[in-house]
């Protein structure tokens, strides 16, 4: 009988896109069928549907020093942060950093073999007004 598999994350795929005007950025997502779920269409962030998507709209640029770019691969947990923070450890994988994010709240940032960076998230609900 062979061994069980050890439970993985349950991880999401919530892209982060990087807008100069929040406004039009909305307007478009809306043209392609979007929805907003959170945040404000004239505020600093939002969290849209978009199909079976979520995205996520913010104003704020990217960290290029981090080898962030216009658009980010962002990840929302479905199990709590330290048990997967625990998992990606006993698996190998290097925690770059324990991060809190204004909008988003506590992150990890692990990087792919090819050094870009990827941010895993726990949805804060007091953050989700």
């Amino acid at each position: 009988m062979p061994a069980p598999k050890p439970q993985l994350p349950g991880l999401e795929l919530q892209p982060m896109v990087h807008v100069g005007d929040m406004a039009a950025a909305v307007a478009f997502y809306e043209k392609l069928g979007g929805e907003v779920n959170h945040g404000d269409r004239d505020g600093e962030w939002v969290l849209m549907q978009v199909g079976t998507a979520q995205i996520g709209l913010v104003t704020r640029p990217p960290d290029a020093a981090r080898g962030a770019s216009t658009v980010e691969l962002n990840f929302s947990a479905t199990m709590p942060l330290d048990k997967l923070e625990q998992w990606l450890r006993d698996n190998d994988v290097k925690i770059v950093e324990v991060a809190r994010d204004l909008d988003l709240g506590v992150q990890l940032h692990v990087e792919t073999p090819d050094g870009m960076p990827i941010k895993i998230h726990q949805v804060e609900p007091e953050l989700m007004v």
